[in-house]
C-alpha cells in the first residue's frame, strides 16, 4: 500500500456569497462603480464570505477523518470540494483514485426509471463502467435485498429501500476516498449496523474516509477529527480531544444565550442545578435538580409539570414515542396546590443515567384534568451529558459495574 496522501488540502481557502450571482448588464453597470469606491481589503466581493479559511490537511491510504462543527462551519464547502463540485479560490485540494460519497441516499435516482436502470444511471456517476456495473449488478441488488423489486418505478420505493440501494450501489464502486454526510442517521436498525461494518471494512482495506456528522459517539472511531467553526480549523487532533474542544464551546454558547434569554410571563426559564450551581454539563449518573421558574397572571391549581428530555441524535427521535427520551412528571404531588406569581417548580433527580450527548428540554405546565397543557416552552434548557472522568468506555451509556476475578476454588463443581 503505497504512504502517498489520497487527500491533501494545503491551504485552502474557498469563497461562497449570500445573494445570486449579477445576472443582467444592468446589475454589473451598477455593481461596478460600488467595488472600486469601496474597496474590501479581504478580497471579498459585497455579499461574498470565506465558507473555508486557510485549511490544511492530508490523509493517507486507510486513514479516516471526522469533521465536526456547528451549522454554518464550513463542513459542506469541505466536501464539496473533495466532490470538485467546488474549485478553491486559493490554494489546491489533491484527491487520488475514485472518489465516492454517501451525502444523500437516494438523491440522484430518476422517479420515472425502475431500480435496475437507476443502478447503471447512479453508478455511471460514481464513476462505474458500464462493464463494471454489469458484472457487479448482483451483488448489488443482493446487498440492498431488493431482488423482488427491481422492475418498480422507484418513485412507489419507500424511503429506506430507496436508501439501501443507494448505499448498495455506492459499496460496490470500491472508492480510494470515501465521503460520508451524517448518513449513518437514517434507515432502521439493521441498516445502520450494516452501514458501520462496511464502512470499518472498507477502511482496513485501505480506504481514506471523511466523515461528517453530529453524532459524537460516531466520531470516536475516526483516526483524528477537524473541528471547523466559521470556515477555519480550531483543532485538528484526536478525536476525545477535539470532540472535547468543541462541546465546550458549544455548552458556552449556551450560556451566552441563556443568559439573554428569558420571557415576562409562562414559563421564564429552567435551569439544571448541581447542589446549588447551575450547571450546562454533568456526568452521567451524578445527582440533579431541575427548576422550573414560573410567572403566572393566572393561578394554576393543581399543577402538573413536564420535562422532556430530547436528545440531539436524530435516531431517539424516530425510535421515541413523542421524541423524548426521557420525561420527568409531578404527576399528583403538587395536587392541593395553585401557583400564581412567580415562583419555581423543583424536581430532584437522583442518578441522571442518560446517555452522553447533547440535550434540549420541552417545559409544560397545565391544570390538574385539563386534556392539553396551555403553557408550554420547547426550547427552555440546553445541557450536556458527559461521560464519566474515570470511564474508558465509548459507549452512549455507561452502566454501574463491579468486576472482579473469580477464583478456581469459588466456582461450584457439578
Amino acid at each position: 500500500m503505497s504512504d502517498a496522501p489520497t487527500v491533501k488540502f494545503d491551504s485552502v481557502w474557498k469563497r461562497l456569497t449570500r445573494r445570486a450571482q449579477v445576472t443582467t448588464l444592468a446589475e454589473l453597470l451598477y455593481a461596478v462603480p460600488r467595488r472600486l469606491m469601496n474597496p474590501r481589503r479581504d478580497g471579498l466581493r459585497e455579499h461574498e464570505f470565506w465558507a473555508l479559511q486557510n485549511l490544511n490537511f492530508s490523509l493517507r491510504p486507510g486513514e479516516s477523518l471526522g469533521v465536526v462543527g456547528p451549522n454554518g462551519a464550513g463542513k459542506s464547502s469541505l466536501l464539496k470540494l473533495l466532490f470538485r463540485i467546488f474549485r478553491p479560490d486559493r490554494g489546491h485540494v489533491q484527491t487520488r483514485g475514485r472518489v465516492t460519497g454517501l451525502i444523500e441516499l437516494g438523491a440522484g435516482f430518476h422517479p420515472i426509471l425502475n431500480g435496475r436502470e437507476n443502478v447503471f444511471i447512479n453508478g455511471a456517476i460514481l464513476g462505474m463502467r458500464q462493464k463494471e456495473i454489469r458484472a457487479k449488478y448482483d451483488a448489488i441488488v443482493k446487498f440492498a435485498e431488493l431482488e423482488d423489486f427491481m422492475d418498480m418505478p422507484v418513485k412507489n420505493y419507500s424511503s429506506g429501500m430507496a436508501a439501501r440501494l443507494s448505499f448498495a450501489i455506492a459499496a460496490h464502486a470500491d472508492p480510494d476516498v470515501l465521503l460520508v454526510d451524517e448518513v449513518l442517521a437514517v434507515g432502521d436498525a439493521s441498516f445502520q449496523v450494516r452501514c458501520h461494518e462496511w464502512i470499518e471494512r472498507t477502511r482496513k482495506a485501505g480506504t481514506t474516509i471523511v466523515m461528517v456528522s453530529h453524532q459524537m459517539h460516531v466520531l470516536q472511531n475516526a483516526d483524528r477529527v477537524l473541528y471547523l467553526d466559521g470556515g477555519e480549523s480550531k483543532l485538528l487532533d484526536e478525536p476525545g480531544v477535539a470532540i472535547g474542544r468543541y462541546l465546550a464551546d458549544q455548552a458556552e454558547r449556551i450560556r451566552e444565550s441563556d443568559a439573554v434569554r428569558s420571557t415576562a410571563e409562562g414559563i421564564t426559564r429552567v435551569q439544571l442545578l448541581q447542589g446549588d450551581e447551575p450547571a450546562h454539563e454533568i456526568e452521567a449518573g451524578a445527582p440533579a435538580t431541575f427548576r422550573v421558574h414560573y410567572s403566572f397572571e393566572k393561578p394554576v391549581t393543581d399543577p402538573v409539570v413536564t420535562l422532556e428530555l430530547v436528545h440531539s441524535d436524530p435516531r431517539f427521535l424516530i425510535s421515541t414515542p413523542g421524541a423524548q427520551l426521557a420525561q420527568l412528571s409531578s404527576g399528583l404531588s403538587l395536587r392541593g396546590h395553585t401557583a400564581l406569581g412567580s415562583g419555581c417548580f423543583d424536581v430532584e433527580v437522583g442518578a441522571l443515567q442518560l446517555p452522553v450527548g447533547m440535550y434540549s428540554v420541552r417545559a409544560a405546565v397545565k391544570a390538574h384534568g385539563d386534556f392539553t397543557a396551555s403553557i408550554r416552552r420547547d426550547d427552555a434548557l440546553r445541557f450536556e451529558i458527559m461521560r464519566p472522568a474515570e470511564s474508558d468506555s465509548t459507549s452512549l451509556i455507561d452502566l454501574p459495574q463491579n468486576w472482579r476475578i473469580v477464583e478456581p476454588s469459588e466456582i461450584p463443581q457439578p
